[in-house]
């Protein structure tokens, strides 16, 4: 093998080379043998980052996909995703591996192991850090990858001609694309053998995994995937699971805009290394990206751990902004996020209390207090005026909202004093003479921006409060409108925030996007598209 100087647009043309963009280099050089009793089979090409530390890098191993039976490490796609890494700084080997033709099953989950005990046998010649690999597969590299996950510890392989069986194959991470999880496949022989598929080892597991799937996939079917996915995270596994509109390519040659962000921050966060290119450590894609026009994700970001940002993946200008407090002050917006989601989808940004959850874990929720609102509102600003932020330019701090449920309305009234908020939307809650998240009454005097007041019946526990507020509001505009029959719950957890969201959204337009055609909704009372509703207003000149 030989290295040889060469551009990026020739370096998938050549066995070894080195590339350079933006002075960074990399050396990529193929066909490695990380075992010797098979053959051409076992071979992998690894690129190297010739910039930065030269030891103790994270690492990813790819694998192709090809249903066991076809598939190369020389797929274009596995060759960019390999190079696209080791210019972030990876040190990334992507392999062959025995397809089935070849030598049956487990063969090929066997070589996967090998491969990675051969990193960790090198790992001081290649300048990996042995505790910092994570693995990456589409389709069956997708199962293959997750099987390296779950089964580092299974006594069901015993390849006793592995060379490097003295190093474990346990991983940091690892991450599947459209990834076969379980048994039920018509036509694979060893379909049967449950300790061959990630169903098998269902439990609380060491490893992180992130999961990319199509939700029109019929390859891989996700109602499996996400059965998987499930009991995994019951189980008490860290599973995040990114399902976007999609075939069987999905983060292979689809939705690449969606989950190549997601797998960028999966590995950034779970093998600790530092990618500028990423703000959020991690990602979730609700129902499809909304309804709106501009599909949205919601992330948790580095700079902000505590609270979920729900935004437009394709961020192009500035948007207004809504912080959003949670029913019982709580710390997870997971029951709103249907309703959030929405909205960002329509060209907004979401700021809500609480850390990003893959599923509800109510039995970890906690309660946070009023000066969270503060926080947010700290954080819009300074995103706003940092250019290295990817939200500069993107925040309209001149344009903010805040809106809370049930006890999360008395948090943003609470705030209500803070002049960076224009406009304020108070959802199944009122104060009228009780105190409550370091609310009572006299927050009402605070009030400098328009309000909306959202009530779900006489059967709202909210609803006489409510009533009470309305009476007590005597300058500022004020909106009370009433869902009769949906009671304190609201319709949050419905499609896309249901009927609430979309008077919600309403509000936020013509509050703060200033379309005034919502003037025949809430001045007007045309409730035209709110069949069962009820709304009255005061104090608009």
């Amino acid at each position: 093998m030989k290295t040889i100087l060469i551009t990026t647009l020739l370096l998938l043309l050549t066995c070894a080379v080195t590339a350079q963009t933006q002075e960074k280099k990399i050396t990529v050089t193929e066909n490695i043998a990380y075992r010797m009793d098979v053959g051409s089979s076992t071979v992998l090409d690894l690129a190297q980052p010739m910039f930065g530390p030269q030891q103790n890098r994270p690492a990813i191993l790819i694998i192709h996909g090809g249903g066991w039976s076809a598939g190369s490490k020389n797929d274009m796609v596995y060759r960019t995703l390999m190079i696209d890494y080791a210019m972030k700084g990876y040190v990334v080997a992507n392999m062959n591996y025995r397809l089935i033709q070849e030598a049956e099953p487990p063969a090929c989950i066997e070589d996967v192991r090998c491969a990675i005990r051969w990193m960790k046998a090198n790992a001081n010649r290649l300048g990996i850090d042995p505790n910092r690999i994570g693995t990456y597969g589409h389709s069956a590299g997708g199962h293959l990858s997750l099987m390296a996950g779950v089964s580092a510890e299974s006594k069901a392989f015993n390849d006793a001609a592995d060379p490097w069986k003295q190093y474990d194959c346990s991983v940091a991470c690892a991450a599947g694309g459209a990834p076969p999880t379980e048994l039920g496949r018509p036509g694979i022989p060893w379909g049967d053998r449950k300790e061959f598929w990630p169903i098998g080892y269902i439990g609380k597991s060491k490893t992180p995994f992130l999961v990319l799937q199509g939700g029109e996939d019929s390859v891989v079917r996700p109602n499996l995937t996400e059965d998987w996915v499930t009991k995994m995270q019951r189980a008490g596994a860290s599973v995040d699971y990114v399902k976007v509109h999609g075939q069987h390519g999905v983060a292979f040659d689809q939705q690449l805009e969606f989950t190549r962000p997601a797998m960028d921050a999966f590995f950034a966060r779970y093998l600790k290394h530092d990618d500028p290119s990423v703000s959020f450590e991690q990602m979730k894609v609700v129902e499809y990206g909304g309804s709106g026009p501009n599909k949205a994700v919601a992330v948790r970001e580095k700079s902000l751990t505590d609270f979920v940002v729900y935004h437009p993946m394709d961020m192009r200008e500035k948007m207004p902004v809504l912080v959003f407090c949670n029913g019982g002050c709580m710390d997870t917006s997971i029951g709103y996020e249907n309703m959030l989601n929405d909205i960002a989808s329509y060209g907004y940004i979401v700021v809500a209390i609480g850390e990003l959850q893959m599923f509800a874990q109510h039995d970890k929720d906690q309660h946070t207090p009023s000066s969270m609102v503060v926080k947010a509102l700290d954080w819009i600003s300074q995103r706003t005026t940092d250019p290295a932020s990817p939200y500069y330019n993107k925040i309209d701090a001149e344009r903010i909202a805040a809106a809370g449920h049930s006890c999360g309305g008395a948090q943003v009234l609470a705030n209500a004093a803070d002049a960076r908020l224009k406009t304020y939307l108070i959802l199944n809650a009122g104060m009228g003479e009780m105190t409550m998240a370091d609310a009572n009454a006299k927050a009402l005097k605070n009030l400098h921006g328009p309000i909306l007041y959202l009530v779900g019946g006489k059967t709202d526990v909210a609803w006489p409060n409510a009533q009470m507020d309305y009476k007590a509001i005597k300058k500022t505009p004020i909106v009370l409108a009433d869902n009769t029959q949906s009671g304190h719950g609201g319709t949050y957890e419905q499609p896309n925030g249901g009927a609430n969201a979309r008077m919600v959204r309403a509000w936020l337009d013509w509050q703060l996007k200033g379309k005034n055609e919502h003037e025949k909704l809430f001045i007007g009372g045309d409730l035209t598209d709110y069949e069962g509703w009820t709304i009255m207003h005061k104090n608009f000149k």
